[in-house]
Formats: C-alpha cells, structure tokens, sequence
C-alpha cells in the first residue's frame, strides 16, 4: 500500500478535526491543505467519519456490569456524536443511588457526574455494551447538571498494568446531558481495561470510572 508523504509539518489530527467540523477557519491550514495530498486525504478520512452512523434500537438495559478497553484511533470524528445524542433525547436528571457506584462521581462546584461509552461496531452505535472486539470504536459520554463547566481527562489502564493511557486530548466543556468528549480509540488485547474520567472544576477535583472486557 503506497503512504502518501506530508510536503512540509503535518497538520495535527486534532486542528484537522476542529477545521473539519467549521469551528475554525485558518488559513494556513487552507492552504497547506491545497499544496499537500497526505494531509488531504487524512482531512477526508475525517469528513467521511462526520456521517451521522445508523441507530438501532435497544433492548431493555440489563443490569449493567463495569466493564471495557486500549488505542488511540483519531477516527469516529465529531458527527458520530451527532448520531450518538440521538441514542440520548430526555433531559438530565440526577440518577438515585448513582454516586454509589463507580461511574459517577459528587465534584463540588458541579454536582453529580456521570460518565458513560458508546461503540460503534459496523456502523452500529450502542450504548448498552461493555464489551469489545477487535474494529470496534468508542467515544466517553459524560452527564452533569448543565449550569455547570469541567474539564475532562481521560485515562485507560489495562487490567495488570501500572501505567495508564491517555487517548484523548483533555478537554473543557458546558455540562449537559450526555455530552459527547471529543476524539475517539479502539480497544485491543485479551484484558479488560478500565476507563476513568478526572473531572476538574474550579473548586473540585473527582474521578469516575467504566471497565469493559474482550469478548
């Protein structure tokens, strides 16, 4: 397979996703762009994942397991979020007994916060699984009352390991209802891993966390 070869510095996945998106316009990108077929063709690969991904219908949640898992793919770009919200149309509200489990997290200056993964496996978006095969996409969701601002780090460390992973660039947010963080990874190996978001107000830090295992 023939790698096209960037003419000059390679633009970040991350600038070409905001460029892609229309959340800025900067020249320089434009005309780099113009001149350098490498950098082209990655911005088109990012376009072509901002095609809102079918939804199906989901089964009755089953009681939920922590669960899941490993690499960084700048894939899944930012419109699957737009097909994702549609997974998600009531307005948040706070979920009895939810600080009592490891997904969520009380951050002073906030409130209750919940975090959440979606897959996407085919063109098939869930939110209900745990579980991961090789090809699979995931993007981390996050719930906390919308008057409120955080930002959100995310870390992965496979079951056995020390050091934890970091797929995604942190990001500051508004709250809502299931808010989609930017970026996206695959999960890989034969261990289950456990994903934790560190959420961080002004006044506050805290820590949720989801662990999906191979299938």
């Amino acid at each position: 397979m023939t790698t096209l070869a960037c003419i000059g510095e390679p633009i970040s996945w991350l600038r070409l996703e905001t460029f892609a998106s229309g959340r800025a316009t900067d020249p320089a990108i434009a005309s780099h762009l113009a001149a350098c077929p490498a950098c082209t063709h990655c911005l088109d690969e990012i376009r072509g994942d901002l095609v809102a991904l079918p939804v199906i219908a989901l089964p009755p949640a089953a009681p939920r397991r922590a669960a899941w898992w490993t690499w960084l793919v700048p894939a899944l770009g930012l419109a699957a979020a737009a097909a994702i919200a549609l997974l998600v149309l009531a307005p948040w509200r706070g979920t009895p007994g939810a600080l009592d489990r490891e997904d969520s997290v009380a951050v002073k200056g906030i409130g209750e916060v919940i975090i959440d993964v979606v897959r996407e496996r085919a063109g098939v978006i869930r939110g209900d699984v745990r579980t991961f095969a090789a090809g699979d996409r995931w993007k981390v969701v996050v719930t906390c009352p919308p008057a409120g601002a955080a930002t959100f780090d995310v870390d992965v460390t496979e079951a056995g390991g020390t050091t934890p992973d970091r797929p995604l660039v942190p990001t500051t947010l508004a709250c809502g209802n299931r808010v989609v963080l930017p970026g996206a990874f695959t999960l890989t190996g034969p261990r289950r891993n456990r994903v934790c978001v560190t959420i961080t107000s002004r006044e506050d830090r805290g820590r949720a966390c989801v662990t999906i295992t191979p299938e």
